[in-house]
């Protein structure tokens, strides 16, 4: 019984090696570090990663409703629209700042409380533009 399990988990092993992309010339770092900066580009492209760029505030504007939901505070544009039905105080709360600077309503609510300045850093996609 126990040698069928064990098989099981070679045959998985073998099969999974077989999808290896690295050959023996390959430097596995240099394999890690190519296989990274893909995925990378990757994320960017699906607007996963992009905390780095600057947005403008006509295109926060353009995203105002509960399909795109974007929202300025302190400088920083974060895409809110997935927080929207998870937000504890209900949607309505967030659905208002679609598309505007909440700076002075997010500091009004949530100023100093570390939980929700933590939550807001997980939505944040970039800067706004000077």
């Amino acid at each position: 019984m126990l040698t069928v399990p064990l098989l099981g988990g070679a045959l998985l092993l073998a099969a999974g090696c077989a999808d290896d992309e690295t050959s023996p010339d390959t430097d596995p770092v240099e394999a890690d570090t190519a296989t990274a900066e893909e995925n990378g580009a990757e994320d960017e492209a699906a607007g996963q990663d992009l905390s780095d760029q600057e947005i403008a505030f006509t295109e926060v504007q353009e995203n105002d409703s509960t399909d795109s939901c974007w929202a300025v505070v302190d400088q920083t544009v974060y895409d809110l629209t997935e927080w929207i039905d998870q937000h504890p105080g209900g949607a309505e709360r967030i659905e208002q700042l679609c598309g505007t600077d909440a700076t002075e309503q997010f500091t009004q609510q949530h100023g100093g409380d570390e939980g929700p300045e933590a939550q807001l850093e997980e939505f944040e996609i970039g800067a706004l533009e000077d």
